[in-house]
């Protein structure tokens, strides 16, 4: 077959490619480093811990952490000369804040228990007293987690009527609404809950579903600009601005983001028959016979396994 009539008889099939859908400051100053261990009241060690790290001298500066399964966390301050704020939290336990320094040039342990509100009680460090937001958020959490979406909504939403300050309550009714598919609620509460805490990127996802959903394109492409901005690693982000390339004709411009949506993701078929195609198209022959095997090999009966086997024959 002559390239020119094979080209001509797949072209329409490869003009528009489909996207997938998604669910420092450098200072010069001298660095100093902190580590440690968080541990619950019977010692055992808490995975998940978010640690938030800012200082009043450096407005931008946030940083976030997690403690990992034997409950260890640490990170390096580039700026040692100045005092930081810490705060510690992981539902059903109490939350901590301190101010703390580290020593330039040192590496500081810092080693300490949090509590559940019955673990701080049986100790006598606090009286035994439910915050009315807390049962229903936490009686929420419980209800989605059964599975019992209506009631995890009625719950949720009487902790946003005691909370209306606080984005998480906000941030768990967009869940229950989302996992309902109910849109216009999903929409509702997680616009609200951004509104009170901006850099909750867990929302952007759930927000591009739900304004797709509704057909509203203008917050889609919103809301994937966030989370691309967000998630620069994520190879659904890198293929998905190839994508875009694609589908106004510029190759060369998807070409750079298919490799690196390829090595951040080596199994990614979608991406080695697009980078495959794209390659073909820049004239990259052996790159083309690369991509285009390798996407064979991963989807042997994918949806663009004929055009990859013809493309291929045609290049023998």
């Amino acid at each position: 077959m002559k390239n020119g009539a094979f080209m001509k008889r797949i072209g329409a099939g490869i003009a528009l490619a489909t996207l997938l859908l998604f669910p420092l400051h450098a200072f010069a100053g001298a660095q100093g480093r902190i580590v440690g261990t968080i541990t619950d009241g019977t010692g055992k060690p808490v995975e998940g811990v978010k640690i938030i790290i800012t200082t009043p001298a450096l407005t931008k500066f946030r940083v976030e952490l997690k403690t990992d399964k034997e409950g260890k966390w640490g990170t390096v301050l580039n700026d040692a000369t100045i005092k930081y704020f810490y705060r510690f939290e992981k539902e059903g336990f109490i939350p901590m804040e301190q101010d703390r320094k580290v020593g330039i040039g040192s590496t500081e342990t810092w080693d300490f228990q949090m509590f559940t509100q019955a673990q701080a009680a049986e100790k006598g460090l606090i009286k035994a007293v439910v915050d009315p937001f807390t049962e229903a958020y936490n009686q929420a959490v419980d209800k989605m987690k059964a599975d019992d979406l209506e009631g995890a909504m009625a719950k949720a939403q009487e902790a946003m009527t005691l909370g209306p300050d606080k984005a998480v309550g906000f941030d768990l009714a967009a869940k229950v609404a989302h996992k309902q598919q109910a849109w216009d609620r999903a929409i509702e509460y997680g616009e609200k809950s951004l509104a009170l805490e901006s850099d909750n990127q867990s929302l952007y996802g759930l927000l591009i579903e739900a304004y797709r959903a509704k057909g509203n394109n203008a917050k889609v492409k919103e809301y994937e600009k966030k989370y691309a901005a967000a998630n620069p690693e994520d190879p659904t982000v890198q293929y998905n601005q190839a994508v875009e390339a694609i589908n106004k004709g510029d190759y060369k411009a998807a070409e750079p983001f298919l490799r690196k949506a390829v090595e951040l993701k080596p199994d990614f078929a979608d991406a080695h028959f697009q980078l495959g195609m794209a390659c073909m198209t820049l004239n990259k022959v052996p790159d083309m016979k690369k991509h285009l095997g390798e996407y064979l090999k991963l989807s042997p009966k994918g949806k663009d396994a004929a055009a990859a086997k013809e493309m291929l024959d045609a290049f023998k």
